[in-house]
């Protein structure tokens, strides 16, 4: 277990490294200046870093199928809930956090990337991972993620409770074709990009390189499921769901042993556990050293690196800080203190 998770923790790293210089890329002052000498380098991390998204829904689908193997699911609302209240605590505070540092920055960023003041509604909407269905604008770069990946686990959820059996063999196939119906159809319509059935090709294939080594039979499933993968690809190809692809044989090939903990494994362990926090709270940065740019009239495109590379530590500071002060206790807390209401509901 822990060579796997140091595995999953170093495609964790990576993958939120490149999603937060994409956004850096994508938004800001900065992004325009160095775009100006290095048109190339941000062309690629504007274009291709954000593919990285597909790592974490991977490793999205790998780690809730292990939180649910072997696990009757027989009450799938619970789960669902339990759900909600691990990822919601931090995110409303984030959103919070990034609405009031677009607040401070308003007057001086006059860009369409900036969102709008957030009405009451829209944070609401928010809150319950429902803006995008909604029809509302996203208050933050990261929203939609945090969303999708709260449908994609009630997914998950329900198709274990619908399909449990002793031997998991209508549970993998369901998973499976709901992956490959989503390679083949859903994953080519981009209007249902605020779907779950949309991403459920890079999530399904996460699920059954999960479960692949549990038995002989599902170990045959995911690699079936993984030659309908290159079907869809020769059909129609998809950058998005090469990687996914990728990503899910390796956690199924990767090599077996033990992993002799290093102050540098150490270190990576702990970015991995804040990326979550990291992925929610960077647009913030992004948007204060925007502001504090335009403020202080600078143009060199290497002070605009130098802030950025600064910003990116800033915001990797940030996250460390918020998942350990903040994330951990407020998830004990909650956990405590809802435990009780949730024993009473299974009864």
């Amino acid at each position: 277990m822990l060579e796997r998770s140091f595995t999953v923790d170093v495609l964790k790293v990576v993958a939120a490294q490149l999603i937060v210089w994409h956004h850096f890329s994508a938004y800001g002052p900065m992004a325009d200046t160095m775009t100006l000498v290095w048109p190339q380098l941000m062309e690629w991390m504007y274009r291709y870093a954000r593919l990285a998204v597909q790592v974490f829904l991977v490793i999205g689908g790998y780690l809730a199928a292990q939180s649910v193997m072997n696990k009757p699911i027989s009450y799938p609302l619970i789960h669902i809930f339990r759900r909600y209240l691990r990822l919601a605590p931090i995110y409303i505070l984030a959103l919070a956090l990034i609405s009031l540092a677009v607040a401070v920055s308003r007057h001086t960023i006059h860009a369409n990337w900036l969102p709008s003041e957030p009405t009451i509604w829209q944070f609401l909407a928010h809150a319950f991972l429902a803006h995008d269905l909604l029809g509302f604008e996203a208050l933050s770069s990261g929203a939609w993620y945090i969303a999708i990946d709260f449908q994609l686990y009630a997914v998950l959820v329900l198709l274990c409770n619908l399909l449990q059996s002793d031997n998991h063999k209508r549970l993998s196939l369901g998973i499976a074709l709901l992956c490959v119906m989503s390679m083949w159809q859903f994953n080519r319509v981009d209007e249902l990009d605020i779907w779950a059935i949309y991403f459920f090709a890079a999530y399904g294939l996460g699920v059954l390189a999960a479960w692949a080594k549990r038995t002989t039979f599902e170990t045959k499933v995911f690699w079936t499921t993984t030659l309908f993968a290159v079907g869809a690809l020769w059909f129609e190809y998809r950058t998005r769901l090469t990687l996914a692809l990728v990503t899910a044989i390796w956690l199924v090939i990767k090599p077996k042993g033990m992993v002799h903990w290093t102050p540098i494994k150490r270190v990576v362990h702990r970015l991995s556990n804040s990326a979550y926090v990291l992925f929610l709270t960077h647009f913030g940065v992004i948007v204060l050293f925007s502001d504090m740019w335009n403020k202080s009239h600078f143009y060199d495109p290497d002070t605009a690196l130098a802030l950025t590379a600064f910003a990116w530590l800033c915001s990797v500071g940030a996250g460390l800080f918020l998942h350990e002060k903040v994330e951990v206790p407020v998830h004990h807390w909650v956990s405590q203190k809802t435990k009780p209401f949730f024993l009473r509901l299974a009864r």
